[in-house]
């Protein structure tokens, strides 16, 4: 399940991803990802992942052929998870964008908040 929100004029999207990711979920999230950056330009996200329990194989291939072109239109990235092996390979990640990536486990999600949002 995805979860997908903003504010109105806030260049700051937060999507909180939980349990099992499926491809109608992340196309969803993309498709409203790509009209914010399409009318902010500048966008920021912060991303909540908690409980993940694998994906459908559609969705790896929706988030490689959709996903992957448009974390190069982000200009920083929050990742907060709960689990260490997500926060390593974000850390990894950071090779296929240009963004400003930061990982931060569930209990550090106001400091996640507040850098996403520092200037």
């Amino acid at each position: 399940m995805i979860r997908y929100a903003t504010e109105p004029g806030s260049p700051v999207v937060e999507i909180t991803l939980e349990g099992r990711l499926t491809d109608s979920d992340l196309r969803g999230a993309i498709e409203r990802l790509q009209a914010d950056v399409e009318e902010n330009g500048k966008t920021r996200v912060l991303e909540r992942i908690e409980h993940f329990s694998g994906m459908e194989p559609a969705a790896l291939w929706t988030d490689i052929k959709l996903g992957m072109p448009l974390a190069q239109k982000i200009t920083r990235a929050a990742v907060v998870a709960d689990a260490a092996w997500i926060r390593r390979l974000t850390d990894i990640g950071r090779l296929l964008t240009r963004a400003e990536v930061k990982t931060f486990r569930p209990d550090e999600l106001d400091d996640a908040r507040t850098w996403i949002n520092a200037d």
